[in-house]
């Protein structure tokens, strides 16, 4: 009878503890599941934060339509600072569409299996990492803390996951990765593909081994291994395409049609506005010009509704209808899109919305067709035959279509969804000016009583943008104090005579404001600052390093084409200057010209110019570019001995 109760109180026990919401069960027959891989000293000696990675082991199958994901990690513990790292495990899955298990938890100790699958209990949490941003995905995050982890141990733990495909199309893909950033002894995926499914990869580097063999189903296993990676220093400025990180990509389409042609339907057809009906037809009925209704509509979407983003099970993919995103007052990228594309062609404009990557949106030509190689949604339109480009989740924008002062979205290439013919991506054509053109002109004038600084600078394109979202979401007093903060620091003593005038043409995309201070003589005579008078212009180049501090191994770019232009107009000056020499460079990532006259006695004008290519740099050429990046520092910054 005791026996008998205590049987049932660790029963009743442990369904208490696992009661979880987490799954458990054995691994499946399918999964190849390997011993540990040996020891290896020298990745051993790289070890990072106390953690060594013996084994990342992926591996995939088919169920119909349904994919099996199981994958294993295996850390040993060096130090103490790595028991923390290797005792907490924690991963997300969409219980919309993922089904997950865990079918190894275990401890190796002086070689011998700890199980503990079936004595941890699990904490499943809804975390909405992104909720700041404004995303809500629905993911769940699976937390387990593994006991009396000590020194030496390696923690060894395997999930299986069940993945129901959202669309259909561009879902027969497969993503692992196989170097880390961290050293791993062994890293492998290992892919049951189907019998009769196209086969389509991206290239691999050498480094990573490949086996094949045929199964007794008629599919095909293949096996990637990569032993012993060691990670290389980290550079900064690559270009996505070019991160040499071997990763795995795998799909059965040959182009992007298909995923066109599933998303096409949803996206292309009419759907009622609600509240909006009646403002879309007084937007009709206020012009007839094609592009003053576009403008009209996209501002409306752009400007009235708050970004967020309910990305939750097939929500991640179809937009809400336009009537919900327009009653709710809110709306991501997907619900933006297609609602402002049902406005336009209501409008009489033809529009398509399309599929994008707002990070890595450069590299995708180089992607193998899948569906989750986009992370965001745009708009394609036509006015008087021509193709403008548009994104509704953008703030604060102005410009107009037609003479280009609108701001082009620059994500590199998109997918329009214009059905099954649309097999490939199109180019999101951009220039300098368009995407950020500034122009300081400040005006130093010497009197008896000291120096008036009068500055006016026009930004336009995305400059003017991101200066009119500053202006509308910080405190004036806040920006007026910034920029005398930048002149202050370089003339000590210098007062500001008033707040920053703002004069604002939004329809032209045209912003420009006007600053102006005074530095006293006395204080100008402080200091010696009237013996070593700076005038400078911008850092143009402040995005790039200064100078490499070891031989460049990986492609640089150089940041999104921008063109800068600084003048200087200096008068009342007690001796007379000499104009520095004109200097010009031209290079593959940018061209810079200063150039300097003398109109008149006590007078120096000092123009610089400086255009941004947007272009990506060859590893053998960073060197000389950095050194060409150089000459830019050296010269905008020049001083002069003022006194008579």
């Amino acid at each position: 009878m005791q026996l008998l109760r205590a049987c049932v109180l660790w029963l009743l026990t442990a369904m208490a503890a696992l009661a979880d919401g987490l799954e458990r069960r054995p691994t499946p027959d399918w999964v190849d599941d390997i011993p540990l891989p040996p020891d290896d000293p020298a990745l051993r000696a790289e070890a990072r934060d106390g953690v060594h990675y013996l084994l990342s082991d992926h591996q995939l199958r088919w169920q119909g339509e349904t994919r099996l994901n199981w994958s294993r990690t295996a850390t040993e513990v060096t130090d103490r600072a790595g028991l923390d790292l290797a005792a907490t495990i924690t991963f997300d899955y969409d219980p919309a569409f993922d089904r997950v298990a865990l079918t190894r938890l275990s401890i190796w100790r002086d070689g011998t299996e700890i199980d503990l699958k079936d004595r941890v209990e699990a904490v499943v949490m809804r975390r909405e990492e992104r909720l700041e941003e404004g995303v809500i995905d629905g993911a769940l995050t699976v937390y387990l803390q593994v006991p009396d982890v000590r020194l030496g141990d390696v923690v060894d733990y395997a999930v299986l996951r069940e993945e129901r495909p959202f669309v259909g199309a561009g879902e027969r893909a497969v993503v692992s990765q196989l170097e880390w950033a961290v050293p791993v002894v062994l890293s492998r995926t290992v892919v049951a593909w189907p019998a009769g499914w196209p086969f389509h990869q991206a290239a691999l580097p050498d480094r990573v081994s490949h086996f094949e063999g045929p199964l007794p189903d008629g599919a095909t296993r293949h096996e990637w291994q990569r032993i012993g990676h060691v990670p290389p220093r980290a550079e900064d400025l690559v270009p996505p395409g070019d991160d040499p990180t071997a990763r795995l990509r795998l799909s059965t389409d040959a182009d992007w049609g298909a995923i066109s042609a599933a998303l096409t339907p949803y996206y292309a057809a009419d759907y009622p506005l609600g509240a909006w009906e009646d403002r879309v037809a007084a937007i009709a009925a206020a012009s007839p010009d094609p592009e003053t209704r576009a403008l009209a509509a996209l501002r409306m979407v752009q400007d009235e509704l708050r970004y967020v983003s309910l990305s939750v099970g097939e929500g991640g993919y179809f937009a809400r209808a336009p009537a919900e995103v327009v009653g709710s007052g809110f709306g991501d990228c997907k619900d933006k899109a297609l609602l402002l594309a049902v406005m336009l062609r209501r409008l009489g404009i033809a529009a398509e919305v399309a599929l994008t990557d707002s990070d890595a949106g450069a590299a995708l030509p180089d992607e193998v067709p899948m569906l989750g190689a986009f992370d965001h949604m745009i708009l394609r339109l036509h006015l008087d035959g021509q193709v403008h480009w548009v994104d509704p989740t953008a703030t604060h924008q102005g410009g107009r279509f037609r003479d280009a002062s609108a701001t082009p979205p620059d994500y590199g290439w998109a997918l329009p969804l214009t059905g099954p013919d649309q097999r490939g991506l199109e180019p999101l054509p951009v220039t300098a000016e368009s995407l950020w053109s500034s122009e300081v002109v400040e005006q130093f004038r010497f009197t008896p009583q000291g120096l008036a600084l009068t500055v006016r600078s026009t930004h336009q394109g995305g400059a003017a943008d991101d200066l009119r979202r500053r202006w509308a979401t910080s405190p004036h007093r806040e920006v007026t104090e910034d920029y005398f903060a930048y002149y202050a620091g370089r003339y000590p003593g210098l007062r500001l005579q008033g707040e920053v005038r703002l004069t604002d043409d939004r329809g032209a995309n045209r912003l420009e404001m006007t600053e102006d201070y005074l530095l006293a003589l006395p204080d100008l005579q402080a200091g010696g600052l009237d013996a070593a008078f700076p005038l400078a212009a911008e850092d143009f180049a402040s995005n790039l390093p200064d100078r490499l501090d070891r031989p460049r191994l990986l492609p640089m770019e150089t940041g999104r084409p921008a063109v800068f232009r600084h003048r200087i107009e200096l008068s009342g000056a007690a001796v007379d200057l000499i104009a520095p020499p004109a200097l010009a460079i031209e290079n593959a990532g940018f061209s810079y010209r200063r150039e300097a006259s003398v109109p008149g006695p006590g007078q120096l004008v000092l123009d610089w110019t400086f255009r941004r290519k947007g272009a990506v740099i060859p590893a053998d050429q960073v060197a000389a570019f950095l050194a060409e990046r150089g000459q830019v520092y050296d010269t905008t910054w020049l001083t002069w001995n003022l006194r008579p």
